[in-house]
């Protein structure tokens, strides 16, 4: 195994840290299984409010290290399909932690780096990062990045990105939708220090209850989606979070929580 990911906690803040160097922060099936472990448990964990997933030495992620698919390819289709469901589950445990999920992105995210980025809830870029989904060149379909990318900037835009493998940069990123801001580098951590802000300033139950939401509005038809809407916000005001928060705006104070 090449690389690791590295855990650093600020008090409610989890950042993960991909650490492999020696290939430009790419991805192997134990990097896949570490982050899918790391989301997973921190989404369950009453501590942690934010999830942010960046790259060690200023770069984000330049994909899938091609040795692990170089040794697939003379491994039998059960195999090759059990390697995949460790992406897929590294997918879900991004898309469905009930914590905001933040990826922040600088110099480039490529292939799986590309496709991690965008199944977080939130992405800051440097300018001039690079985005690119490159799997074509190599000879197969970038399947997973597509449901994501379809849900960010549109059919049009998702096939002309992943049928042509060519790179944008953060600025048009953010133009068609891919990222959630593009900012100038001298001032990305102090965006991300402003985002972080906001996202604690929210309450916990409110912010999952949002989340929830969103997954069974992807899935549902406008009429399911607009009752089970009803249903969202009414429990949510009844529960003691919201009675703390709508109490903390007449009080003039902070919300306890």
């Amino acid at each position: 195994m090449s690389g690791k990911i590295d855990l650093e906690r600020r008090e409610s803040v989890a950042t993960l840290w991909i650490d492999n160097p020696a290939h430009r922060n790419a991805l192997n099936n134990e990097l896949i299984d570490a982050l899918t472990g790391h989301f997973r448990q921190l989404g369950s964990d009453p501590g942690c409010r934010v999830i942010v997933v960046r790259g060690r030495g200023g770069i984000f992620c330049a994909g899938r290290e091609l040795r692990d698919l170089r040794a697939l390819q003379d491994a039998d289709n059960a195999t090759i399909v059990q390697t995949y469901e460790k992406l897929k589950a590294l997918n879900e445990a991004v898309w469905f932690c009930t914590r905001p999920t933040v990826a922040l992105v600088q110099k480039y995210a490529f292939g799986a780096g590309a496709t991690l980025s965008s199944w977080c809830d939130i992405t800051l870029a440097e300018n001039d990062a690079l985005f690119a989904y490159p799997e074509v060149h190599h000879g197969f379909p970038p399947s997973p990045a597509l449901m994501a990318l379809f849900l960010a900037v549109g059919r049009k835009k998702a096939i002309e990105l992943v049928l042509t493998g060519r790179r944008i940069d953060a600025v048009e990123a953010d133009r068609i939708g891919l990222i959630t801001r593009a900012v100038a580098p001298e001032r990305l951590e102090d965006d991300l220090a402003t985002l972080l802000a906001g996202l604690l300033r929210g309450g916990p139950d409110a912010i999952k209850r949002t989340k929830e939401f969103v997954w069974h509005s992807d899935e549902a038809g406008h009429r399911s989606a607009m009752a089970s809407a009803v249903d969202s916000i009414s429990l949510g005001l009844a529960s003691p979070q919201a009675r703390e928060g709508i109490a903390a705006f007449f009080d003039k104070r902070k919300p306890n929580w």
